[in-house]
């Protein structure tokens, strides 16, 4: 692997070693930097794509019409349908063995909201492999708009478990914990560095503004009251630079979109202050000018189907082959909201 890590298959569990000498990387010596952050994405890589996406590997075939196929389902026997893209499976397909290895995943985290319903707490979002969990430094009530409970105010509220209670769920999870304690020590379940201060290594409280599992963001609040989105930031340690924590709102629901200030740079910042106005005004703070709010929504299309070319065939009709839309080529896109139509309709348009 890279020709720095010896795995014998007859004797040793493949997946179990790729993720302890993953976690093991930083304690090593014989490699520099560049290295180590090289192996670490061929391990992770290795990991997700051997243990499942080769299980769970199709193959979609472009088609600009129904085709009818054989499905597989709960019944023993296979039945015709109509489909407008078959799928076909890669050369390791076995969807029985991907459900496994995702099923277990979701076993993990109904047992994780089974631990922290028990104790009456609740969580803000969760999602494939991860849980915000609503908790403050003593616990007890927080208000939160559709809570189940009322507070001292009478307003609506949830209650937090404290950090402590969280600390006693993560420590639970420790006899599930399958790996080489030298590598990976404790439990499964880790709280992650951002609930701590860069600086200090105290944990600090974090706050979260969350639509639904993929649609939210974390935030501080500053000596005022106001957010401050969390972000990555750099920190030096041992006289090493490193990354400290992540970005932490989502994309979802705007990645499709371009820059609205430059559709060439691939800047994202824009989307942070998309959060930080929502969040400001959820918490009642005043709003800050974007300075794209009238601009469009602009996308990008790839020509990457033979559907997609077939549509374009009459943009193309009666152009020289230099000026007609090539596969491959790129088209911008303008979206406008649900129901919505562009503030002055056009009945012709050419590109």
């Amino acid at each position: 692997m890279r020709r720095a890590i010896d795995i014998d298959p007859r004797t040793q569990d493949f997946f179990k070693v790729v993720i302890e000498q993953r976690k093991l990387l930083a304690k090593r010596t014989n490699l520099d930097r560049t290295e180590k952050k090289r192996l670490d994405k061929a391990l992770k890589v290795l990991a997700n794509a051997a243990s499942y996406g080769i299980y769970a590997e199709m193959h979609r075939e472009e088609s600009d019409k129904e085709v009818k196929i054989l499905c597989q389902g709960i019944d023993p026997e296979p039945y015709p349908c109509q489909v407008q893209h078959p799928e076909t499976p890669g050369e390791y397909c076995f969807p029985p063995f991907a459900s496994l290895i995702t099923g277990a995943a979701r076993l993990m985290l109904a047992l994780l909201e089974h631990c922290v319903c028990e104790l009456g707490g609740t969580y803000a979002m969760e999602d494939t492999d991860s849980m915000a969990i609503v908790a403050t430094e003593k616990g007890g009530l927080v208000p939160c708009p559709g809570g189940t409970l009322k507070a001292g105010n009478g307003k609506a509220a949830v209650k937090a478990l404290s950090w402590k209670q969280v600390e006693g769920i993560k420590d639970r999870f420790a006899r599930l914990n399958p790996y080489d304690r030298k590598a990976i020590r404790g439990s499964v379940l880790k709280i992650e560095d951002d609930n701590r201060d860069p600086k200090t290594k105290k944990q600090r409280q974090l706050y979260c503004l969350a639509i639904s599992a993929k649609r939210y963001a974390l935030f501080l609040r500053d000596t005022k009251g106001a957010p401050v989105l969390l972000r990555n930031e750099k920190i030096v340690e041992n006289g090493d630079e490193k990354d400290f924590g992540e970005d932490r709102w989502s994309e979802h629901g705007l990645g499709h979109l371009l820059n609205p200030t430059d559709p060439e740079n691939e800047d994202r910042e824009w989307i942070a202050q998309v959060w930080l106005n929502i969040v400001l005004r959820a918490l009642g703070f005043p709003t800050k000018s974007l300075g794209f709010e009238n601009q469009p929504a602009v996308g990008r299309i790839s020509v990457s189907s033979p559907v997609i070319m077939k549509s374009l065939s009459e943009l193309n009709r009666n152009k020289k082959y230099s000026d007609q839309i090539k596969p491959f080529n790129f088209l911008m896109t303008c979206h406008v909201k649900q129901l919505g139509h562009p503030p002055e309709p056009i009945q012709n348009a050419s590109i």
